[in-house]
């Protein structure tokens, strides 16, 4: 069985401590079967697995393990699309709104003063956001990022050996609340948050187009253009390679000022490239073809860059 449907069955919510510990203990398992020195580094709440030596790497492979709360309006990532992107923002924040506008109507009509009405609203729209980041978790999470995670553990196992020395692996804690882990792991290690080369792989199991998005300090390196070398068009797969500014991806390589995402995305004409139902139960869905197309690029890429 892959890694993929070994997480899906096994770890498929990893949002609770013990649910992270139980796939924690799998994932240092299975680095060491394959000669990979890992642990769990504990930065500050978060605990972040390391694979290799990171801080000795010159090229770091990321991904993050934790899964979000359950959304009834989709996470729906649009990256090359601004206006549409910020348009779909602007719905989520207008539909949030709805019901802490009636919460304090309904204060208003029984107590009539300004106190109850901001308290009102107030109260609703934190219980709201509260539910949003730190509710019922999403039982499915087989694209966000169970995918990305799979990537990892399968570029683990397929790494040329004689690249191994200037290789490491991160998965990270924590990137549904904000990038946490990767913060508090790139605080600790300020040598790796600005000079070492991050590539972090998030939703990488559905799409028919990769895109690679670098940081201006990710994309001016000479690895940079050994990453655009590795990849091309394949197996259905088209890849595109996009530069930070203008590209919305909030995901755990913006913690580094060299870092560089891997997603995979549909398209279509008006939206562009899309991303559908992450941190929704419809995210049911990755599929190991994205994943070996990505793999077998950056093994391309490390072979290379020996």
């Amino acid at each position: 069985m892959d890694n993929l449907q070994q997480i899906i069955q096994n770890f498929p919510v990893r949002k609770k401590p013990e649910e992270k510990k139980a796939f924690l203990k799998w994932a240092l398992s299975r680095a060491r079967e394959t000669g990979w020195p890992a642990r769990v580094e504990e930065n500050g709440r978060h605990r972040n697995f390391t694979a290799g030596d990171p801080d000795k790497a010159r090229i770091i492979f990321s991904a993050h393990y934790d899964t979000p709360a359950n959304m009834l309006l989709p996470n729906l990532l649009i990256p090359r699309n601004l206006p549409l992107f910020f348009a779909w923002q602007l719905v989520i924040v207008f539909l949030l709104f709805i019901p802490c506008i009636l919460a304090a109507f309904l204060a208003y009509l029984a107590f009539g003063s300004t106190l109850a009405i901001y308290l009102a609203f107030m109260i609703v729209y934190f219980a709201l956001l509260f539910l949003l980041i730190s509710g019922p978790a999403n039982r499915h999470n087989a694209n966000d990022n169970t995918s990305g995670v799979a990537a990892v553990m399968d570029l683990m196992e397929k790494l040329p050996p004689d690249v191994r020395d200037q290789t490491a692996f991160v998965l990270f804690d924590n990137e549904e609340l904000g990038r946490q882990g990767s913060k508090a792991y790139a605080l600790r290690h300020q040598e790796i948050k600005k000079g070492t080369l991050v590539i972090n792989m998030d939703c990488v199991g559905l799409g028919d187009h990769l895109l690679i998005v670098g940081k201006n300090m990710a994309r001016v390196l000479p690895d940079y253009t050994l990453l655009q070398q590795a990849f091309s068009p394949s197996d259905g797969f088209t890849p595109h390679f996009y530069p930070g500014t203008g590209t919305a991806v909030n995901s755990d390589q913006r913690s580094f000022r060299r870092g560089v995402c891997c997603l995979f995305c549909f398209r279509r004409p008006f939206v562009g490239f899309y991303t559908p139902h992450l941190h929704t139960r419809r995210d049911t869905q990755a599929n190991q073809k994205n994943i070996d197309y990505l793999v077998r690029g950056l093994c391309r890429f490390m072979r290379e860059h020996k």
